[in-house]
């Protein structure tokens, strides 16, 4: 994460590189305001910065178990060097001055920082390997030195930015190949804790770090109990933090929310297994929970039976008669566990069951998380078991009409990941788990909505359309084909490979926005696949139609009706208009703006009569259409599951991802133009790359023809032209511009689709 973010960030940067930009200037400005006595603290922290780094070296060499520390600082180093030196050629500088800014005492301010690239990757890359106060201390001297380098002159803002992202994208690659502390605590730091916290233990097993940053160790108190340990360790602190974010976002949407406080996992787990077990249902129970002194968070819970994972032999009824009987108090309660699955079940000496390790659990909770226990129940059984057995103790438990409840649930959206691994390694087939299901419990089940396909003659006319697409720019333009050509030959290849690399970062942004824009839980992962096979299929059908008819499957597929999975795609598509609205608007209003997007025209009227003739043909149609008792109704049913689906906009996370999606996909775009015209040698201002594509954006969403093929790449020609840009560098840019956003996605699109069939998302 860490990696791609310094690359991202250093492509961002590079584009307004290496002129000064109104960033640098604003800031030049506020410190030459301020008085002169920050002078003294400017220069202190700028050397404290290098004093850090060099003292980094320093004390990896000198401690005896630390040479391979000191191996990644100098491979760190030296790729930060390398890569500050490559990005100044590409951005003008010369060796001459990157040399005098590395070694001089007075370095010229030049694009990237290269001393600041450097020291920044000598502390990134020994961060992990320190305590947290001082990894906290290494922080601050990295910000404050920062501050200082800005102050004293000897970088400008962009180029300390720049410089620190080379740093850490360094330091990350150093880490990815060679490894960093885990945080993993041995055995007697454990029980350490564990005496800290009032338990005296006798034998410890070494743990094993879990998914989610803590680690879990088995002990063995004197009297012969079995203890389950769960640590929350000091030094795993970043682990845990990024994993609670990772899992919020890729794996479940509306999974709780765990605090960056070790603490409050600790607390929100026992509390929730406190209150399942004070409602009757049968937990391992905690034995102790707390913040021991060596600040580590632990909770401590008793090791009653073996997990139904590592359980010999098949379970018999009695097990599935109370697993059932336990999720079903667990529902009555209000609660819902979360991730039921082999992990997360106990088979008890008396061959019952028991549940445990609610990490994931959450009260009050809906139904839909409910239902969703139940499917994670029901496949997770039939693992166990086999798939008549599971169905059978299912219905028997929750009924017919609750089995057939279940049935939208059955999908793999909805189940853990180690589930899923067991569901590929078993072969068990989840379709026909749910025709059995529904079978028993007499409904049919759900059809899923056909979708178009890919044809020759649909490639055919995409080539057809292209080739009249080419004919029409040629011919508005006045350019000939050889200078295009030349044109296109003189590109710079790395500008290109970086707008290349930044079109699949747009899909992230597009499914957070469709993550909002339902309340169904589902993941980030499947909706990036789901964007990318949609890119795949516009090719040949208009991306709207494209857009629905896999939304439709894909919903489906995670348990939303026919009405409620279109009405995700029409919630995203109308928060993406209002988006490309308000961004022309801000743009074209505030005067950021140099383009001008008005209509040329004189007269200026409005068709206001052909607007009131639409209108009363609306009214007229929906009055028909209410008049007859079958459309009424069903109508009546789709405004129902469509109100369902509105309900997204009750929740301001919704709304924000809904609405921030769409926005960073626009900006993004919008950053691609900017790198193709800068393989040109152009470059226009970023308020303009955004209003060029959203403007064309829009008008090519309006066009009956597939993507927009012609229409596009006529009006980025246009309106780069009206910018100032040359007609034939225009032109290519507006081909570049297509093949990189358009054309090429398709080839990673066609894996996304296999992907999604393969795992049984459409």
């Amino acid at each position: 994460m860490l990696l791609i973010a310094s690359v991202l960030g250093l492509a961002l940067f590079t584009i307004v590189a290496p002129g000064p930009t109104g960033f640098d200037q604003a800031t030049a400005r506020f410190v030459d305001s301020l008085p002169g006595l920050f002078g003294w603290f400017w220069e202190l922290s700028y050397d404290a910065l290098i004093g850090w780094a060099l003292f980094m070296v320093v004390a990896a060499l000198a401690f005896r178990r630390r040479k391979r520390l000191f191996l990644a600082e100098m491979l760190a180093g030296a790729l930060s060097f390398l890569a500050a030196t490559l990005v100044g050629f590409a951005t003008g500088a010369t060796w001459s001055d990157l040399v005098h800014s590395l070694g001089s005492s007075h370095p010229p301010a030049v694009y990237p920082s290269v001393r600041f690239a450097l020291t920044a990757a000598v502390i990134v890359t020994a961060s992990p390997h320190l305590s947290r106060p001082l990894r906290y201390l290494g922080r601050w001297v990295l910000f404050a030195g920062s501050l200082g380098a800005i102050a004293v002159g000897v970088t400008t803002p962009t180029g300390m930015l720049a410089g620190l992202a080379i740093g850490m994208g360094a330091a990350a690659l150093v880490h990815l190949v060679f490894g960093s502390p885990g945080g993993r605590l041995p055995p007697d730091q454990v029980a350490t804790s564990l005496h800290d916290l009032g338990v005296d233990t006798a034998e410890i097993e070494d743990a094993r770090l879990q998914p989610g940053g803590a680690q879990l160790s088995t002990a063995m108190t004197r009297d012969g109990r079995r203890l389950l340990v769960k640590v929350y360790g000091r030094d795993a602190w970043d682990g845990q933090f990024l994993t609670s974010v990772w899992s919020r976002i890729w794996f479940r949407d509306d999974a709780p929310s765990h605090g960056a406080s070790r603490m409050q996992q600790v607390e929100h787990e026992a509390f929730v297994t406190l209150l399942a077990e004070r409602n009757g249902v049968a937990v391992l129970p905690v034995i102790a929970a707390g913040l021991a002194t060596g600040r580590d968070a632990l909770l401590v819970i008793e090791g009653r039976g073996g997990l139904l994972v590592q359980h010999e032999g098949p379970v018999d009824d009695a097990f599935l008669a109370s697993a059932w009987a336990e999720l079903g108090r667990l529902h009555a309660a209000g609660m819902a566990h979360g991730q039921i699955d082999g992990f997360r079940l106990s088979v008890l000496h008396d061959g019952t069951a028991a549940l445990l390790d609610f990490a994931d659990a959450r009260v009050a909770a809906a139904d839909s998380f409910l239902l969703a226990d139940r499917a994670q129940l029901l496949v997770t059984t039939a693992l166990a078991t086999d798939q008549d057995r599971a169905v059978a103790a299912a219905e028997e438990a929750i009924g017919s009409e609750g089995l057939g409840a279940v049935l939208p649930f059955l999908q793999a959206p909805v189940l853990t990941r180690p589930t899923r691994r067991a569901l590929r390694d078993r072969d068990l087939d989840l379709d026909a788990l749910r025709e059995a299901a529904a079978k028993t419990a007499g409904v049919e089940v759900p059809k899923l909505e056909p979708i178009r396909r890919v044809t020759w003659g649909s490639v055919l006319m995409v080539a057809l359309v292209a080739f009249l697409a080419y004919t029409l720019i040629s011919a508005i333009s006045g350019i000939g084909l050889q200078n295009l050509l030349d044109e296109l030959g003189s590109a710079s290849g790395p500008w290109l490979w970086i707008a290349l690399a930044f079109s699949p970062v747009v899909l992230i942004p597009q499914a957070v926005a469709c993550m909002g824009a339902t309340e169904r839980p589902v993941r980030l992962g499947p909706l990036v696949a789901l964007e990318s096979a949609i890119q795949f299929i516009q090719l040949a059908v208009p991306s709207s139609a494209a857009r629905i008819a896999l939304n439709i499957r894909f919903f489906q597929r995670a348990g939303a009706t026919t009405t409620a999975a279109v009405a995700v795609g029409l919630i995203d598509s109308v928060s993406g208009f209002i988006v490309q609205i308000t961004l022309i608007l801000v743009i074209t209003l505030s005067g950021l703006g140099s383009l001008n997007l008005r209509p040329q025209s004189s007269s200026g009227s409005v068709p206001w009569t052909l607007i009131v003739i639409a209108i009363a043909v609306v009214v007229i149609a929906i009055a028909v259409a209410l008049m007859i008792p079958k459309v009424r109704g069903m109508i009546r049913a789709r405004v129902a599951d469509s109100r369902v689906a509105l309900q997204v906009f009750r929740s301001p996370t919704k709304v924000a991802m809904l609405f921030l999606g769409n926005l960073a996909a626009q900006l993004l775009y919008a950053v691609i133009l900017g790198l193709c015209l800068r393989a040109f040698g152009e470059h226009i201002p970023f308020a303009d790359c955004i209003l060029v594509y959203t403007g064309v954006a829009l008008f090519a969403g309006f066009m009956p023809v597939p993507g927009g093929i012609g229409v596009a790449e006529a009006a980025y020609t246009a309106c780069l032209v009206a910018l100032g840009v040359p007609q034939t560098v225009a032109l290519a840019t507006a081909l570049t511009m297509r093949a990189v956003t358009y054309y090429f996605p398709p080839i990673w699109g066609g894996f996304a689709m296999k992907w999604l069939r393969s795992h049984s998302y459409i």
